[in-house]
């Protein structure tokens, strides 16, 4: 019971937290698993530069953190996003991501409200604009038959795919993006009703002992004169075995979505 306990907390720690990747250079978003939000950043000339990400694993609703260090100050360009990997297809249309704070090299930027969208109309990967110079929201519907943005308050003319100012894109060593999920249905994750599951399994009825069978206790063979019998410290291995099987399970969970 005690190790049951144990790997539901280690689960229940991986996915609760932010769940940060951290990539040097490039990130290779073709190997992240469904869920992962990251920013989709790009230099005023379109080439590569090095910097370390941080990126979140959406779970549920709640408020999470991106955020990128560059190794030298570089200047962004026209397009920059928050992105979802698969986040249409797993958390639906009507779910939305707010955009609280944009933090450039440690300062408060953000100047204008945002908006939720999918990339390119797809109805598959869910973007956020923090500036892009070829957008703006609109009433056209995505390839699922809806209306593409959408925003929690449902004012979507209020609000901008440029949500900090030009000027703010020049001399970037850090950038920070917090945010905030709404309207996601437990239906649609399948993390949460693999929390679910988990919390049911810790109903069940707790083990008996022996002397609530009836068994007789069993006796523990003394140790032979050559036997150094050790100590019972198997709990620390196992709870390091449990948080590895917490981390895979809560991966495979996320990565083996239905398409």
């Amino acid at each position: 019971m005690k190790l049951k306990l144990l790997i539901a907390a280690a689960a229940a720690a991986v996915t609760i937290s932010a769940a940060g990747l951290s990539a040097f250079a490039a990130q290779d978003t073709g190997a992240f698993a469904d869920g992962t939000a990251y920013l989709n950043l790009n230099k005023i000339d379109w080439t590569d530069f090095q910097a370390e990400y941080n990126n979140a694993e959406i779970i549920g609703n709640g408020t999470y953190t991106v955020s990128m260090t560059a190794s030298e100050a570089v200047d962004l360009g026209q397009f920059n996003a928050l992105e979802i990997i698969n986040g249409e297809e797993d958390f639906g249309s009507e779910y939305t991501v707010t955009i609280d704070s944009v933090r450039i090299n440690g300062k408060e930027k953000r100047s204008a409200e945002s908006y939720t969208c999918s990339a390119d109309g797809d109805a598959v990967t869910t973007r956020v604009n923090i500036y892009n110079e070829w957008n703006d929201p609109d009433g056209a519907e995505n390839s699922a038959g809806v209306p593409d943005c959408r925003s929690a308050d449902g004012d979507i003319a209020s609000k901008s795919a440029r949500i900090i100012s030009a000027d703010d894109l020049v001399g970037i060593k850090s950038l920070e993006v917090t945010f905030t999920v709404s309207g996601i249905k437990e239906s649609n994750s399948d993390l949460a009703e693999s929390a679910v599951n988990t919390a049911e399994q810790e109903t069940e009825a707790p083990e008996e002992t022996a002397a609530e069978s009836g068994e007789a206790p069993s006796e523990e063979a003394p140790p032979a004169e050559n036997e150094t019998k050790v100590p019972a410290t198997g709990n620390v291995p196992a709870a390091v075995m449990v948080f590895a099987m917490a981390v895979s399970g809560v991966t495979a969970a996320v990565s083996g979505k239905r398409k």
